[in-house]
């Protein structure tokens, strides 16, 4: 993703984690180089890290900065709010070490939308969107993406659309973590408060006639073509789960 290299699960705690926690770093530095956060990551030699750290590694390092990230966007950077399978505390010291030292060669202000499919291509969430076929949205309206985007077609949406914004305009389904941490990613890169628009939903979960967002009214309902993957593969069904909404997968 022009971020540093990946290492192999095994020398680490996780291949899931290693990822995890490589997403959260490039976040968290973009994030610092567009000002939206004091330079830590970013700061030359990480100068106020290395004067208080002590004792500590580099891996307390990233965990101290996900911890307080978390305080305002939970998601991506809590992740009990993510899975089980995941723990900060696997991630090594070597890891971040390694990342930091190639940190200078990153491109922290490429384009929003490669710099999402970075991002993307790293935890494994496709990146075969046809973003073009996706329908202007008035100020007013509501967007449902289902599950299996991660939050890349609001992405495109908000970013091209400036009236737009993820909180008035945005509910994002995601399943599992790799969904909901590029969700949450997301969101960062567009400058959102907070990640209260991303909502765990599996396709599983959206047939339910019970499920909360079923009884939410939304004026477009986009997500994934079923040739390219996408778990809702019938309009007429979501067009019933969703009435009056127009149904636009791509």
């Amino acid at each position: 993703m022009g971020a540093p290299p990946t290492q192999t699960a095994g020398t680490t705690g996780t291949a899931s984690t290693d990822a995890y926690a490589q997403a959260l770093l490039h976040a968290l530095a973009r994030d610092e180089a567009a000002g939206r956060r004091p330079p830590r990551l970013t700061e030359p030699g990480q100068a106020t890290w290395q004067r208080f750290c002590g004792r500590l590694g580099s891996g307390d390092f990233l965990r101290l900065l996900a911890e307080d990230a978390a305080v305002v966007h939970p998601i991506p950077f809590d992740t009990i709010r993510l899975s089980t399978e995941l723990s900060l505390d696997l991630v090594p010291d070597q890891l971040v070490d390694d990342w930091l030292a190639a940190l200078p060669s990153l491109d922290l202000t490429k384009s929003a939308t490669d710099y999402i499919g970075d991002q993307a291509r790293l935890l494994g969430v496709t990146t075969q969107l046809a973003r073009s076929e996706l329908q202007q949205v008035k100020r007013h309206q509501r967007v449902l993406e289902l599950p299996g985007t991660g939050g890349q077609l609001a992405h495109h949406l908000v970013a091209t659309q400036p009236e737009l914004s993820l909180q008035g305009n945005c509910v994002v389904a995601c399943d599992g973590w790799r969904q909901l941490t590029l969700a949450g990613i997301v969101g960062l890169d567009l400058g959102a408060p907070n990640s209260d628009y991303v909502v765990a939903a599996s396709a599983a979960a959206l047939r339910e006639d019970r499920h909360p967002l079923r009884q939410q009214r939304f004026d477009f309902v986009v997500g994934l073509r079923p040739d390219k993957g996408g778990e809702l593969q019938v309009e007429d069904e979501l067009a019933l789960w969703f009435h009056g909404a127009r149904i636009v997968l791509v």
